[in-house]
């Protein structure tokens, strides 16, 4: 089952400039928030996006477009994300206050505040605070609500700064005046480790109403340590929730949770003050000193960390911090969180969407190149894909986009997810979201052993032993594969070992061909096999092709296709194992469709988007130049408008339905010396050879599986949408080839009659009677033919780019003017057939209901009286059309009875029931 979620294409929001130091030098992001004075402030659709040795820049995400800028000096470089803030004063003042740490020398924190006022030009300032004990650089930055003495109105944000070591310390939000600085002891005051052996990894600013929601939900006993009750709209204190990781010793990651000092506090007892701890808590995982990336929820008591390509997802709503789920990404770059049952990651060539709570994978898409790469770049890769530096920094729901910096690029990801019962999309996955999306890359440890524990110990059995083709769970998938790519190793698999080796699984039985077919099923093919087939073990059970485990179709056509590069350097789509009766198995039951081989080279380890429409076509042609393939992949699967299209023209071309390329045969005796006659005279020889040949082959017997093929392909083509058609027709087919289309489509249209009228007698023998078309192949025809005329357009009709099959650029008004005669001859066909079954309905309706009225025959009767008799009479009532009659239903010599006996009518019985079947004012006729 394909999941509901999709990821667009990456755009690009904004060009970044490049770092001075381009070795070092590093972009960091962080989100907006906005908001009046005193409201709680929101998330924005705007990124502040700092580049080393460059300066500041605010992004409107929405509007893809530069807000503003702040310069820095070149030797400059971030020690973590800015932090911005956008302030709605009144209707016309609107402030921002951006915040930065730089290192250098010496190192400093700054505050770019900008003030705009309805139509007036912008006021910015710039205000700067060296940074003492710089050694110990700041790692995180945020804003808090000020506070103020009394003396002082208005209400702006104080700067809280996180240092390396643990150090915390609160400016005043605009002069950057220190106000209060905690020492790195408070925040160790109850871990178990040293101050001098822990750095601080993550750290985030919360509220003490969203914390007890989530991550400190399950301990009262903390959040008694509050002076007043918490209210969302009352008392809020802010708390800051710290993740440290060990430096020395035995390495462990540690939670911490601490409160901020309290405002009256701070200006009773000056300067220095602590931050009290509320909770401490070691992270329980295997993990290594390797850099890790955090995200935290509070509100929802879940922290996820990305470190050694494995995403781990941590519960913190209990007394002590538990694991979650783990899912393993070779790879990983960073992770951004959609939902909680929905979290992107990035790796050098795809962004995934996983589920971690099944582990399975919802989406996939790969990063395009950038358009600045070279050419040799791009074809330097194995898998035709370069590598990227995907970074994630935000998601922003309203839009639905994620934001990543892409190598220089700030990039945006469309994620369009399924709708809740408001009919608003949400990136949430559900369990019916995962079903058929496994991750191959995940482990689920202890399902083995328990199964195997649980199974000897009542008994059970698998399903996998009673269908050997289903999908169990009794042995893991590599041990199933296993004999066979040994085989495959050793280069002992041919295609008939192939054959007999999956035969089994597939529900097949190839190995009885050799005998008169009894059953008409869908695995049954006329292929005669000479091996010995005595030394078979499989179980012989027949399987419905729709019960099959579907890992054995995608691992057969794994085999059976590869993903090359040609003498070109271009990728193509190739047969390089054809097993004949695995091949035409998967044929004949619908699973040669594109997005199966898509799966089956990606399960290869083949990184693309998608097959590009027309390689299965031309993989099918190289194998089979008749078409037979052809035929019989296009009559069992599903294939695109695309992809049908590829084949329509390759038919075309094999019957001569497609003119020549105008201007290829033009020049062939002039503009030459008598020396060169005798040349160009054997090239013309050569030629007229080819074009017998062709002639023949065109006429030979493989003629009528093409023209079969070509009819079915077309049919098939009426099902695809008509936008598909339009646009695939524009893509494959050139404007020349188009119009020869339409030349097919109006020679079907009158080879079937629907340009003749029912009046003209003398032009019935136009039609061919032979040609078995139905009732509704006009409205196929009429369908393409607006198709063909939709993908030329306007323009293209009026200027003449429209070539006829002769190559004339001067013929596109007559080729109208007759297409407008066919069309307006086959409308009146069909009003003049409306018009005629009008007049015809009461006869045809008497003539159902008559066949009704008569008693059945048993199905196993062969009378000899069967055919229709005809009777003579000379009355002329009898000869009229009988409109407005209704026929007699026969009364039944038999009835039902209580007890549901049958008994034999009375002659009383039919004598009342004739009765009754007279009208109440009638006149009946006595014919003696």
């Amino acid at each position: 089952m394909a999941s509901r979620f999709l990821l667009q294409k990456p755009y690009v929001v904004a060009n970044l400039p490049q770092p001075i130091d381009h070795a070092k030098g590093q972009y960091v992001v962080a989100e907006i928030y906005g908001g009046a004075p005193g409201a709680k402030m929101r998330k924005r659709s705007e990124l502040a996006v700092g580049i080393d040795g460059e300066g500041i820049n605010l992004y409107d995400i929405s509007s893809s477009r530069l807000l503003t800028s702040y310069a820095l000096p070149p030797q400059s470089s971030f020690t973590c994300p800015p932090s911005s803030i956008r302030t709605r004063i009144s209707k016309s003042k609107i402030e921002r206050r951006t915040y930065v740490s730089t290192a250098g020398s010496p190192a400093e924190i700054t505050l770019f505040h900008e003030s705009t006022e309805e139509m007036a030009p912008a006021q910015s300032s710039t205000t700067s605070r060296k940074v003492e004990n710089s050694r110990s650089p700041i790692v995180y930055l945020g804003t808090i609500t000020g506070s103020r003495s009394s003396g002082v109105s208005g209400i702006v944000s104080d700067l809280i700064a996180v240092r390396e070591n643990g150090e915390v310390q609160c400016y005043e939000g605009d002069s950057l005046d220190e106000k209060w600085t905690s020492p790195a002891a408070a925040l160790f005051r109850d871990a178990a480790t040293t101050i001098k052996n822990s750095k601080v990894e993550f750290a985030q600013l919360t509220n003490a109403y969203s914390a007890s929601q989530g991550i400190l939900k399950g301990r009262q006993d903390v959040l008694a340590l509050f002076p007043q009750e918490i209210v969302e709209g009352g008392f809020n204190p802010e708390i800051l929730v710290i993740v440290t990781k060990s430096a020395g010793g035995p390495f462990k990651r540690t939670l911490h949770i601490v409160s901020l000092p309290r405002r009256t506090a701070a200006f009773a007892k000056g300067m220095k003050h602590s931050v009290d701890s509320l909770l401490t808590a070691e992270i329980p995982a295997q993990t290594s000193p390797e850099k890790a990336a955090f995200s935290i929820q509070v509100s929802t008591g879940i922290l996820q960390q990305l470190s050694n390509d494995f995403l781990t997802t941590f519960d913190l709503s209990d007394t002590l911090p538990k694991e979650q789920t783990k899912i393993r990404s070779p790879g990983a770059q960073s992770f951004l969180r959609l939902s909680n049952t929905a979290v992107m990651i990035s790796s050098k060539n795809s962004i995934t969407v996983y589920n971690p709570r099944y582990q399975s994978k919802l989406a996939e898409i790969q990063l395009a190149p950038s358009p600045n790469e070279s050419l040799k770049r791009k074809r330097g890769d194995e898998d035709g894909n370069s590598s990227h530096v995907c970074k994630f920094i935000a998601y922003f729901p309203k839009l639905g986009a994620a934001m990543a910096i892409v190598d220089n690029d700030l990039v945006g990801v469309q994620v369009d997810g399924p709708q809740d019962r408001h009919g608003k999309p949400r990136a949430a996955g559900l369990l019916i979201d995962s079903l058929g999306c496994p991750a191959r890359e995940q482990t689920r440890s202890g399902r083995e052993g328990a199964l195997s524990f649980r199974k000897a110990k009542l008994g059970l059995a698998t399903l996998d032993e009673f269908l050997p083709g289903s999908i169990g769970l009794g042995q893991p998938w590599d041990e199933q594969i296993a004999d066979i790519e040994s085989l495959f190793a050793s280069g002992k698999c041919d295609e008939l070992e192939f054959d007999r080796r999956i035969e089994h699984r597939l529900g097949a039985h190839w190995t009885e061909q050799s005998k008169p077919p009894n059953i008409n099923g869908a695995d049954t093919m006329d292929v005669s096999s000479n091996r010995d087939i005595s030394s078979q073990k499989y179980p012989k059970r027949r399987i419905l092709p729709s019960d099959v485990d579907r890992r054995w179709v995608i691992f057969a056509l794994s085999k059976i296709f590869s993903w090359s590069t040609n003498e070109g350097n271009e990728f193509s789509l190739s047969i390089t194992f054809y097993p004949l009766n695995t091949f035409m198995w998967l044929t004949s039951n619908g699973y040669m469709t594109v997005a199966n081989i898509e799966a089956a080279l990606r399960v290869r380890g083949v990184s693309l988007v998608s097959i590009p429409a027309g390689q299965l076509v031309n993989a099918l042609l190289e194998i089979d130049p008749d078409m037979d393939l052809l035929y019989a992949v296009v009559a069992k699967n599903y294939l695109g408008a695309p992809e049908l299209l590829y084949a329509i023209r390759k038919l075309m071309e094999s019957l001569g339905l497609l003119g020549d390329n105008p201007g290829t045969k033009q020049g062939l005796l002039t503009h030459g010396d008598d020396e060169n006659i005798e040349e160009q005279v054997a090239k013309l020889q050569e030629e007229a050879e080819a074009d017998l040949e062709l002639a023949e082959y065109q006429l030979g017997p493989g003629s009528g599986t093409r023209g079969a093929a070509l009819s079915l392909a077309l049919s098939k083509l009426y099902i695809c949408s008509s936008d598909d058609i339009t646009l695939a027709l524009q893509t494959i087919f050139s404007n020349q080839d188009i119009v020869c289309l339409v030349y097919l489509l109006r020679f079907e249209l009158a080879r079937g009659g629907w340009t003749t009228r029912y009046t003209d007698i003398d032009e019935t023998e136009i039609f061919d009677e032979e040609a078995g078309i139905q009732d509704n192949a006009i409205i196929l025809i009429s369908s393409l033919l607006n198709n063909c005329i939709d993908a030329i357009g306007t323009v293209g009709w009026l200027s003449g780019e429209a070539r006829l099959a002769d190559g004339d650029l001067f013929e596109a008004e007559e080729l109208i003017a007759s297409l407008k005669l066919e069309v307006s001859a086959a409308l009146e066909g069909i009003e003049e057939s409306v018009y005629l079954k009008g007049v015809l309905k009461e006869l045809i309706k008497y003539a159902d209901s008559y066949q009704r009225s008569l008693p059945q025959q048993p199905k196993d009767s062969k009378r000899a009286n069967d055919a229709p008799v005809i009777l003579a009479s000379a009355d002329e009532e009898i000869k009229a059309l009988p409109i407005g009659l209704k026929a007699e239903k026969q009364i039944s010599l038999l009835k039902i009875g209580a007890g549901s006996a049958v008994h034999k009518r009375s002659s009383r019985d039919i004598g009342f029931l004739k009765s009754q079947k007279i009208g109440r004012y009638s006149r009946e006729k006595i014919v003696i």
